[in-house]
């Protein structure tokens, strides 16, 4: 998992004798709507937030199942910006806080990058009720069929495991006749050129999945956003602070 750790400092000045100023750390809990903005910071793919807990602490496992399926919601989470919060954002000066100031505060949930249409997801979700709610968000936030996209890209995958052993193999048979016949044998030339087709022909699977994973985000002021809260008035991302 590529997971975003956000920070959120905003410091102030303390005065000191003799009329010397020393930065210093505040702490307190954002608004919702800037706790959104600063965790998006200028993503605009949708968020995938997970709380660390004590029994899953510096893990996945909210995400991630033992149970098998991982290397498709793996897929999937590239079209999200995974952001991964500490255990002590529940805190009430936390200033992520406001992302979970219910009452049972989720361990995982989606939004749109500025917090809309949020969707929690409950630890017990299967992983085929999980994938329906991450294709759900994807549809609503690409262009592309994210679901056609996914299998397009397990097909090249396994692909993938075929030529790395075809390569792999083609090497060691390189060295092997080498060191058996030196490196003038006439029988190099074939072999290196299968081991330049397969490498090309791998290259030529990279691009095919690049262009699969490329959906297409929509504009990501399309749809409910927190503008809806203050009457359809735009809202532009307000500053951050000092990270």
């Amino acid at each position: 998992m590529r997971w975003v750790y956000p920070v959120y400092r905003v410091e102030r000045a303390k005065n000191l004798e003799k009329g010397a100023t020393v930065a210093q750390a505040q702490k307190g809990a954002l608004p919702k709507d800037k706790a959104f903005y600063t965790i998006a910071s200028d993503d605009r793919r949708p968020l995938l937030v997970l709380r660390e807990c004590k029994l899953c602490n510096g893990t996945d496992d909210a995400l991630l199942s033992r149970e098998g399926g991982n290397e498709r919601t793996l897929i999937m989470t590239r079209w999200f910006r995974c952001v991964k919060l500490p255990m002590y954002v529940l805190e009430a000066d936390h200033p992520f806080h406001a992302l979970f100031d219910q009452k049972k505060p989720p361990h995982l949930f989606l939004a749109r990058w500025d917090g809309s249409s949020p969707l929690e997801l409950r630890g017990d979700l299967s992983r085929t009720e999980l994938w329906g709610h991450m294709y759900s968000m994807l549809d609503s936030e690409y262009k592309v069929d994210a679901e056609a996209s996914v299998k397009e890209i397990e097909r090249i995958m396994a692909q993938y495991d075929v030529y790395d052993e075809k390569i792999a193999r083609l090497e060691i048979a390189i060295d092997d006749e080498i060191e058996r016949n030196g490196p003038k044998s006439r029988k190099l030339k074939k072999k290196r050129a299968d081991l330049a087709k397969a490498q090309k022909d791998l290259a030529k699977l990279k691009d095919k999945e690049a262009k699969a994973s490329d959906l297409k985000l929509k504009r990501p002021f399309d749809g409910p956003s927190v503008a809806d809260a203050n009457g359809g008035k735009a809202v532009p991302p307000p500053p951050v602070g000092t990270r």
